[in-house]
C-alpha cells in the first residue's frame, strides 16, 4: 500500500481540531509512563516535570519521523501517533534504580540500534507473525488495555476519589456521549466526537470541582528540552540486554498496529512499509536516549481515533506532533492536558479500546476455524495471554528479569501463537 493513500484534503479548521483530538487521545498514556518511571526512583518533582515534558517533544519526534519519513530509509508514511511505551517500563525502573540514568538513557539508545538492524530483517520476521497470530494478538491488545481504561473511568488507581459516583457517572456520560455524537451527529461535528465528549466532559468536571489549576499555575511557560540532561550515556551488556528483550516485545506490538490499521482503513500494507515504521520508531527511541526520555510505541487507540472520525489524513497526524512537541517545551500547555480528569480520558479511551478489540475479533473471523489449527491456536494463546496478564502472581518466585517477561500478556499471547502454529502446523505455517 502506497503512502499516498493517506495524501487526503483537509482543511486547516479541521486539521487542526482532528489533530488536537489526536494529542488528547494519546496523552494519558504518555503522561503516565514518565510519572510511574519519576515516582518509581525517587525523582523530585523539577526531574520529573523534566521527564513529563521530554516525552512530549520526544513524542512529538517520533510522530514527524513516523509521518513524513527520513527518505526511503525510516518511516511508514502512515498516519501513526506515537507515545510512551508501557513494554519496557519495568526494565527501567530496574535499570534506573540498579545502575543509575546514565546507564539506563545508555540502554535505551543501545536497544534501539539493535531494533534499528533487525528492522532489516523484517520479511523473515514478518514469516512468524501469520493471520492468525496477528488476530490473536490484536485481539488481546484491546481486552488487556480494557482494565486501565475502566480504572482511569473511575478516577485513575490511586486517586483519593478512586470508584466514586461522580467519577462513574462522568466517565460513563462521556462514553455514552461519543457513541452518540458518533451515531447522530453530520459533516465535522461526526468527526469531532471525542473532543467534544472529552472538552463537554472537561466542563462538567469544573463544575464538580474535579479539575485542579494549580499545575497549569505553576508550570513555567518555556522551557527548553536539552539532551544529556543526566549526563553521558553509559553502555553496559546486560541493561542493554533486558531492554533489548522488552523493545522487541515493543516491536511485536508496532506489527499490530500496522494490522489495526489494515482492518480500520480497509488496506493491506507490505512488508517494506512495515520494515520502514520499525525502522522510524527505533531511530526515534536512540533519539528518545538522548534527550532522556522513554521509547516510544505505536498508540492503537489513535488509529481506533482514525475509524471514529474517518479521516486519514496524514496532514492531521502531522499537526498533532507539532503539537506534541509545542507541549513540550511550553510546559504550560502539556498542564492543560493533565488538568482533564481522569474519568473524561477513562470513558474517552474505553470506546477506542473497543474499536481495537473489535478489529482483532475482525481479523479473526477471516480465518476457518475448522482448518490448520486455528481454533487451538487462538483459544489457548488468548488464555495464556489474559492469565499471564492478570494473574502475574503466579511467577512471584522466579528471577526477576524473567518474572518481567512471563506477566506480559501481550508477550505471552504472541509467543504462545507463534510457537503453536510452528508445533501444530510445521511447514504451512510459512505459507
Amino acid at each position: 500500500m502506497k503512502a499516498e493513500y493517506f495524501d487526503e484534503k483537509v482543511g486547516w479548521t479541521k486539521t487542526l481540531l482532528i489533530g488536537f483530538q489526536h494529542v488528547l487521545t494519546m496523552c494519558p498514556g504518555t503522561i503516565a509512563v514518565p510519572l510511574i518511571l519519576a515516582g518509581a526512583l525517587g525523582l523530585g518533582e523539577k526531574e520529573t516535570a523534566f521527564l513529563v515534558a521530554a516525552n512530549f517533544f520526544t513524542s512529538g519526534i517520533a510522530i514527524l519521523i513516523q509521518v513524513i519519513g527520513i527518505g526511503k530509509l525510516a518511516g511508514s508514511k502512515y498516519p501513526i501517533i506515537l507515545g510512551s511505551s508501557f513494554a519496557p517500563l519495568s526494565p527501567m525502573i530496574l535499570i534506573g534504580k540498579e545502575y543509575g540514568m546514565q546507564t539506563l538513557f545508555g540502554a535505551v539508545i543501545a536497544s534501539g540500534a539493535i531494533i534499528f538492524i533487525l528492522s532489516f530483517f523484517m520479511d523473515q520476521i514478518l514469516k512468524l507473525f501469520p493471520q492468525v497470530v496477528v488476530g490473536t494478538f490484536v485481539t488481546l491488545i484491546g481486552i488487556t488495555l480494557a482494565p486501565t481504561a475502566l480504572r482511569d473511568l473511575a478516577g485513575g488507581e490511586g486517586s483519593e476519589s478512586f470508584g466514586s459516583v461522580e467519577n462513574l457517572i462522568l466517565g460513563t456520560a462521556v462514553l455514552i456521549f461519543i457513541i452518540l455524537v458518533e451515531k447522530y451527529a453530520k459533516g465535522i461535528w461526526k468527526s469531532m466526537s471525542l473532543l467534544l465528549g472529552i472538552v463537554a466532559g472537561a466542563i462538567v468536571g469544573c463544575g464538580l470541582h474535579m479539575v485542579d489549576f494549580t499545575s497549569i499555575a505553576q508550570a513555567e511557560v518555556f522551557q527548553p528540552v536539552k539532551p544529556f540532561y543526566y549526563g553521558m550515556p553509559e553502555f553496559k551488556i546486560w541493561p542493554i540486554f533486558i531492554m533489548s528483550i522488552f523493545c522487541i516485545i515493543n516491536m511485536i506490538q508496532c506489527i499490530g498496529v500496522f494490522s489495526v490499521m489494515d482492518e480500520i482503513v480497509g488496506i493491506q500494507t507490505d512488508n517494506k512499509t512495515k520494515e520502514r515504521g520499525i525502522r522510524g520508531q527505533a531511530a526515534a527511541q536512540m533519539a528518545t536516549g538522548m534527550f532522556n526520555s522513554v521509547p516510544s510505541t505505536m498508540f492503537n487507540e489513535n488509529v481506533s481515533l482514525i475509524g471514529l472520525t474517518k479521516v486519514k489524513s496524514r496532514s492531521v497526524v502531522a499537526a498533532a506532533g507539532i503539537m506534541i512537541i509545542l507541549a513540550g517545551i511550553f510546559p504550560k500547555i502539556s498542564a492543560v492536558f493533565t488538568a482533564v480528569p481522569k474519568s473524561v480520558l477513562g470513558g474517552a479511551t474505553l470506546a477506542l479500546f473497543g474499536v481495537i478489540t473489535s478489529s482483532g475479533i475482525s481479523i479473526l473471523s477471516k480465518l476457518d476455524f475448522s482448518k490448520d489449527n486455528n481454533f487451538k491456536i487462538v483459544g489457548t494463546s488468548i488464555a495464556i495471554g489474559v492469565g499471564a496478564a492478570f494473574a502475574s502472581d503466579v511467577f512471584v518466585n522466579i528471577p526477576n528479569a524473567l518474572q518481567m517477561v512471563l506477566s506480559n500478556g501481550l508477550f505471552m499471547v504472541s509467543i504462545s501463537a507463534i510457537f503453536l502454529n510452528l508445533i501444530l502446523n510445521g511447514k504451512k505455517a510459512f505459507s
